[in-house]
């Protein structure tokens, strides 16, 4: 991040993926001191904000967002959240993922313990490649690359806001692009803050600091520029609004289902269920207070609490996406082979299902054999499920489908992530059958087929709250938050209790059903080496590598 001014010229060159031409708009004279010509007039601005869906979840020159997830943020990271989270499993090399969901060892059903076979585990594998030789292998660099890309590109546009002349209604306009940039600096801060032990505040365009802080003030930093978002939005004339955000958002990221672009009050539910998101993922549910409970309630009651409300997510453009789980794809390259998606179902997804789940029925297939120790990368990646292209048409839920534009990547809050964060509130608030009733209302919106209704005790209803985030959000990036907050991320050797009652499959293809799988995951990322041997932290930073 040091090097900032490289990252912002690749942002700047991306506004020209989705402006027009104009001869005089980009100074090339010094590529180390980019122009911000193009940000000189209205439509030069209104390109520049619609590069942010590019610069944040694209993949900066190695493929394109066009093609489906391409490599950035919704291949890496969220592969890295829904791996770690145990939903998946991704045997490859490729940016370390081996090493990334790679349990320390599994006790089976008769009390054998099998280790891993590959490294040391996956915090001295991933903490030994933190480092800039290693390139593309180190784990711990695409989040807070794409995020800082993210959060410099916010800071350009609030620079450049007070020098641009806009037509009409102009102080409208401007507030939605403040909205627009607030609202994706609150974005990026939140996701430094729920996964790195520490970041840096970046506010000003093109320029770092050493001044590391904790990843609760990253956090508290993002509910700040949410807040910046909010104000911008109140009051705001929904006229011209509308004008502006048809023009920032990519029309095929503009679903139709809910109204094209969101309203600001949508707008601000989002936000609300970001804050709640935030508190929530970021404490052990061992350690929440009945006031994080309480204001989780708060947060999620103003949040997206209607399946209309407008979400934020990108849909794929082609099929080039089918790599990513097709189960029929070949991937290319040395790995090339039927059956050898990115992603694998992990066992442990399925057994999150309860007996009757439509949305099982409807989205899983048994393979013709097993997938067992997937190249030797250990136990845990094994399973006898995949995932069916499309769903298979009963009216469930369908989770992954390849056509063009059939599939909804959220990459914000959703509506029954906000509904399910206040059903736990309520639980564990002695709200116990109103959190169920959510739990159920989920799982009909879904079209799952199947209840719980009233009457569980308080340890039967978080299991079912545990398994329904797992199962409604599944592919959302949210299973390593839980997982973490759950505790089961920390060392049994050291006190932890790992994952028990799991379904495993032993090497010779056998079913043990009441395996204990321990993870020993880091709970936060250290700061990418990359960022520290360019920024060297000041004197009185938090921590930027994890004691762990």
């Amino acid at each position: 991040m040091k090097i900032i001014n490289n990252l912002s010229l690749l942002a700047l060159s991306w506004v020209l993926v989705f402006s027009s031409c104009d001869k005089n708009r980009l100074d090339t004279k010094n590529l180390n001191q980019p122009s911000y010509g193009v940000l000189d007039n209205e439509s030069g601005t209104y390109a520049y904000a619609k590069g942010f869906y590019k610069i944040g979840f694209g993949d900066q020159g190695v493929g394109s967002l066009d093609d489906g997830l391409g490599y950035g943020m919704l291949l890496i990271v969220q592969g890295f959240h829904e791996g770690m989270g145990d939903n998946i499993f991704i045997p490859w090399g490729n940016n370390s993922y081996k090493f990334a969901d790679n349990p320390l060892w599994v006790k089976l059903d008769n009390g054998t313990k099998v280790n891993n076979p590959i490294g040391q585990g996956q915090i001295f594998e991933l903490k030994l490649r933190n480092a800039r030789a290693y390139g593309a292998s180190n784990s711990f660099l695409p989040e807070w690359t794409y995020m800082y890309f993210l959060n410099n590109s916010a800071n350009v546009l609030l620079t450049q806001l007070a020098t641009v002349s806009f037509s009409g209604d102009a102080a409208t306009k401007k507030k939605v692009l403040e909205a627009w940039a607030y609202w994706w600096k609150g974005y990026a801060y939140s996701r430094i803050g729920s996964m790195y032990i520490a970041g840096v505040i970046a506010e000003t365009p093109n320029t770092t600091n050493g001044a590391f802080v904790t990843h609760d003030l990253m956090i508290a930093e993002a509910t700040k520029n949410f807040d910046k978002a909010i104000t911008a939005l109140t009051g705001i004339s929904a006229a011209t609004y509308n004008e502006v955000m048809k023009q920032i958002i990519p029309g095929y990221m503009q679903p139709l289902a809910y109204g094209g672009v969101p309203t600001p009050a949508a707008w601000i539910k989002n936000i609300n269920t970001m804050k709640a998101r935030n508190l929530l993922v970021n404490k052990k549910v061992s350690d929440m207070t009945a006031g994080d409970w309480n204001q989780v309630l708060a947060l999620t009651n103003a949040g997206l609490t209607s399946s209309t409300d407008y979400p934020f997510l990108v849909k794929t453009f082609n099929d080039n996406s089918k790599s990513i789980i097709d189960k029929d794809y070949g991937s290319g390259g040395s790995y090339a082979a039927t059956d050898d998606p990115t992603y694998y179902v992990s066992e442990r997804l399925i057994q999150d299902y309860k007996p009757g789940d439509k949305r099982f029925t409807n989205n899983f297939d048994l393979f013709g054999s097993a997938i067992i120790n997937r190249r030797g990368r250990g136990i845990t990646f094994g399973t006898r499920y995949y995932l069916v292209d499309g769903g298979k048409g009963n009216g469930a839920y369908t989770y992954f489908d390849f056509a063009i534009g059939a599939t909804d990547y959220f990459i914000a809050g959703s509506y029954e992530e906000n509904m399910l964060m206040k059903a736990e509130a309520l639980i564990n608030t002695s709200q116990i059958d109103a959190g169920v009733a959510i739990i159920d209302a989920i799982r009909s919106y879904q079209g799952a087929g199947i209840s719980s209704g009233p009457g569980l005790t308080l340890a039967q209803a978080k299991e079912e709250i545990r398994k329904e985030r797992r199962c409604a959000l599944f592919l959302r990036g949210l299973a390593w938050y839980d997982l973490r907050r759950l505790g089961m991320n920390i060392n049994v050797d050291q006190g932890g209790t790992g994952r028990t009652g799991a379904v495993v499959l032993s090497a010779t293809g056998a079913v043990n059903t009441n395996a204990q799988i321990n993870y020993a995951y880091l709970s936060y990322w250290d700061v990418p080496q990359n960022e520290l041997d360019f920024n060297a932290p000041a004197s009185g930073s938090a921590a930027v590598k994890s004691p762990q």
